[in-house]
């Protein structure tokens, strides 16, 4: 691990040596986080957070919050220490090439879409970045979203203390932009990662207005490449799917949502 710093209440941002998960890795994909058998304790089985970030220097960022001991343990590390990592593991989002990107994270959600804003900078792209928390000290350092990004988050919080009072999806504007070349109007993508009720209500909302929308699903996994079977997800047609390996990110027609 290289550096480590506080960046909300129970909340750190880690970044770590990890040159061959850098080379390969793109928004939305995971690593599987732990300490092996040398260093036995919380957690037993490694923990999987979204890839937040890369540098050119093969660093890649983790987002962390602080939910029980696995999590505490991963958060106290140091500079120096070691961690094991496997990935970059599972599908990453599709974001447009050409019409407008709207990226709704909610917590620790907002990880991937570190990654992807920073990558769609870099591509000449922009993207719309809604970021909502409970209240202003769970809210992930505004100044280091836009250093990492170059986006500036339009911030929600339910108790009003910061930003805009509400939730990310009282954000979301349906009015369509327009494309130069064809004069054709265009719906924005939609991007979400988040806890499950979020992106129920976020499937629901693009559902009513025929809106395109991909979600990276939050699901506790044992082991990041299928073995486990702790992942599943249901499909809108019945059937059962790992989010390790035909997700995280599904097209939300994909998924079936609670009515």
């Amino acid at each position: 691990m290289l550096e480590r710093r506080r960046t909300a209440e129970e909340t750190w941002w880690l970044e770590l040596a990890a040159p061959a998960v850098a080379a390969e890795a793109r928004p939305g994909q995971f690593v599987m986080a732990g300490f092996g058998t040398d260093q036995v304790g919380a957690p037993f089985l490694p923990r999987p957070f979204s890839i937040g970030w890369r540098g050119g220097d093969g660093r890649i960022g983790l987002l962390v919050r602080a939910f029980g001991a696995g999590t505490r343990r991963l958060a106290a590390l140091r500079p120096g220490d070691d961690l094991l990592l496997l990935g970059p593991l599972g599908r990453p989002f599709r974001p447009s090439q050409h019409g407008p990107t709207i990226c709704v994270a909610g917590g620790v959600g907002l990880a991937p879409f570190l990654f992807l804003g920073s990558e769609a900078r870099c591509a000449g792209r922009e993207i719309r970045l809604l970021y909502g928390e409970r209240s202003a000290p769970r809210v992930f350092d505004p100044g280091l979203v836009a250093a990492l990004t170059g986006v500036e988050p339009e911030v929600f919080t339910q108790d009003g203390s910061l930003g805009r009072p509400g939730t990310v999806l009282d954000g979301i504007a349906w009015d369509a932009g327009t494309d130069a070349g064809t004069g054709v109007a265009e719906r924005p993508v939609l991007l979400g990662c988040g806890p499950a009720p979020m992106l129920a209500a976020l499937a629901r909302l693009a559902a009513g207005h025929g809106a395109d929308l991909q979600v990276s699903v939050e699901e506790h996994m044992g082991c990041g490449v299928g073995t486990c079977q702790g992942c599943v997800v249901r499909t809108a047609d019945g059937r059962w799917v790992k989010s390790c390996t035909e997700g995280p990110v599904f097209d939300a027609r994909e998924l079936a949502w609670p009515a």
